[in-house]
């Protein structure tokens, strides 16, 4: 049974019966003003992510940068063995 039934809707979706019940969308009508919009979002959505992205490489590029750099003098002394004074 559950064999016939996955049968039959892998036969409904391969048919062409099942491409005309589809929408405009689904079809990717070229008279529609939806696949532009549809486009424009995609492009939107990559960019907020590529911006995303970008923001945590450039900290990262920022934090590997200042790395090698001295210590200030004042941060020097944080960093000083106290126990030769004892």
């Amino acid at each position: 049974m559950k064999a016939k039934l996955i049968l039959l809707l892998a036969l409904l979706f391969a048919s062409p019966t099942g491409q005309a019940l589809a929408c405009a969308t689904c079809m990717a009508a070229k008279d529609s003003q939806t696949n532009a919009h549809m486009a424009i979002a995609i492009w939107v959505m990559i960019g907020a992510v590529m911006s995303v992205l970008g923001g945590v490489s450039a900290f990262g590029v920022h934090l590997w940068r200042h790395a090698s750099i001295p210590l200030e003098p004042h941060e020097q002394l944080l960093d000083e063995d106290f126990e030769k004074y004892d």
